[in-house]
Formats: C-alpha cells, sequence, structure tokens
C-alpha cells in the first residue's frame, strides 16, 4: 500500500497539469483575433451642382407642371446620353426654379462632354425644353448656380381625319413629289370610297380601313397621256397597290407597305 501512494500523487499532479494547459488553450483561442474584412466600397466624392432654371416669356404654369432637370454624359454621339444625376420637382409659381443635383465627382471623366438639361412637363405634355449645349465644367461656366433657360413648346396639332380631308402627296418611295400642273393628291370619303388625282389621271375607287390597317381595292383611272409626270404617276399607283397600313402624325398622313416600309407621306390641305 505505501508502495502505491507514489504513483497516486504523481498521477494527480499530471491530471492538474493536463487541466491547467487545456485552460490556457482554450484561453489562447479566444484571444485570437477577428480576420481582417478585405474593404470593397469604392471611396466616392459626392458633390452638388445648384442650378437655376428659368424661361423668358411671362406665361404661368399650370398646376401640377413638374420640372426635371438632368446632367448626362454626352460624349458618344453615337449613342444616348449617360445620366449621372437626374432630378424632378413640383413646381408653382413664376421662376427661376432652383434644383439641386448629387453626383460622383470622382467617376467624372476631364476628356469627356457633359450637359445639363431641362424640361417642364404638365400630364406628360412637354411645355419647355433647353435647346442648347451646356457644360457646367467649362472654365468660363464656374458661376453659382448654374443657369438654364428653356424654350417654350410649340403646341403640337390635333390629328386631323382620315375621312374628308384632302391630302396633297409629298414624297412618294422617298423621292420629293414634284408638281408640273396639279399636285398628286388622295381623298377619303365616308362611305369608303377613294378618289384622287396620280400625276396625269384622275382616279376613283373604295377602300377598306380597320384600325391602322388599309386597302384599296383596284382603283379605275382616266386614260389621258401626258408628256410629263408619268414616271411620278406609276409610282403613285404602286403606292395604292401595296398600301397595308397608315398612321397620321398632326397633319401628316403616311402610307406603308406590309414589310413597314414607307411608300408616300401626304399633308392635309385646306381650303376656303
Amino acid at each position: 500500500m505505501l508502495s502505491n501512494k507514489p504513483y497516486s500523487v504523481l498521477k494527480s499532479i499530471a491530471s492538474i497539469s493536463l487541466l491547467a494547459s487545456s485552460a490556457m488553450a482554450l484561453n489562447g483561442c479566444e484571444s485570437l483575433p477577428a480576420p481582417q474584412t478585405k474593404q470593397t466600397t469604392e471611396d466616392t466624392a459626392m458633390a452638388t451642382l445648384t442650378t437655376q432654371v428659368s424661361y423668358l416669356d411671362r406665361s404661368m404654369l399650370r398646376p401640377g407642371s413638374q420640372l426635371t432637370v438632368t446632367l448626362a454624359d454626352v460624349s458618344k454621339m453615337d449613342t444616348e446620353a449617360e445620366i449621372i444625376s437626374q432630378q424632378t420637382v413640383d413646381i408653382n409659381g413664376a421662376p427661376p426654379y432652383t434644383v439641386e443635383l448629387s453626383y460622383d465627382a470622382s467617376k467624372m471623366q476631364q476628356r469627356h462632354r457633359y450637359s445639363v438639361m431641362a424640361r417642364i412637363t404638365n400630364q406628360d405634355q412637354l411645355l419647355y425644353v433647353s435647346t442648347t449645349h451646356n457644360n457646367p465644367f467649362e472654365q468660363s461656366q464656374q458661376a453659382a448656380p448654374y443657369e438654364v433657360v428653356v424654350s417654350k413648346v410649340a403646341p403640337q396639332k390635333p390629328n386631323v381625319d382620315l375621312v374628308n380631308t384632302y391630302f396633297k402627296a409629298v414624297t412618294i418611295n422617298g423621292v420629293q413629289v414634284t408638281v408640273e400642273t396639279k399636285e398628286p393628291f388622295i381623298q377619303f370619303s365616308k362611305d369608303n370610297k377613294s378618289h384622287g388625282f396620280l400625276g396625269c389621271n384622275n382616279f376613283a375607287g373604295s377602300y377598306q380601313v380597320d384600325q391602322q390597317t388599309l386597302t384599296f381595292s383596284p382603283q379605275a383611272s382616266t386614260r389621258k397621256m401626258c408628256s410629263q409626270g408619268m414616271e411620278q404617276e406609276t409610282a403613285m399607283s404602286g403606292v395604292l397597290e401595296n398600301t397595308a397600313t397608315w398612321n397620321i402624325n398632326g397633319e401628316s398622313l403616311t402610307l406603308k407597305d406590309k414589310q413597314g416600309k414607307v411608300l408616300a407621306t401626304f399633308k392635309a390641305v385646306y381650303f376656303n
């Protein structure tokens, strides 16, 4: 029994040493610093461009008008301008109107071209628009606020009716119409009758319209021979034969074929 006691003491000391070592190891793990996260966010240098928009006439804007000011990169001529910053605000009262544009100055390129554009709208109707190039970063344009002048847009004329309107031919197959004695024209009546002038002979017939589709029946024409204008008359006859769709924008009528190619354009004419 006495011979085993030193062994028991040694065993206890060894166990205590092992526990102490484990505790130190655990404490060491807990004290290790957390791994560093790599910074991926780019530094930005935000700047503010203060603009002041005005127009020259004394018109008062209708309630609900909005002003949109845009700073854009216009360096590339064959693509749409890249919008750098844009703000749309409700406006009331008389100009000038102040709008602030925030942009990242660190992304601006010295050799690029920039422009400030402005437009005033009311219920999607364009009232005023800037028509000049406005680069706020040019040496001569460092005044604050940066001034932009917008011009009044001419009111768009309402679309004329297809029926009972005298349409004179303006272009046929992309060629400008020449008038020797009388201009080629076409008219549509309410009873689906069509008539007009080809360039040398009159024509008459019928047509069918369904929304934007339009087809002509074979048109009867007089058989007079002219020394001039026969080539244009032949082209006008081809327009009537191949028309598939129509569109009116304001006072202009456009006829197209099945492939969407423009066959002819016409202009509404009024007689007193």
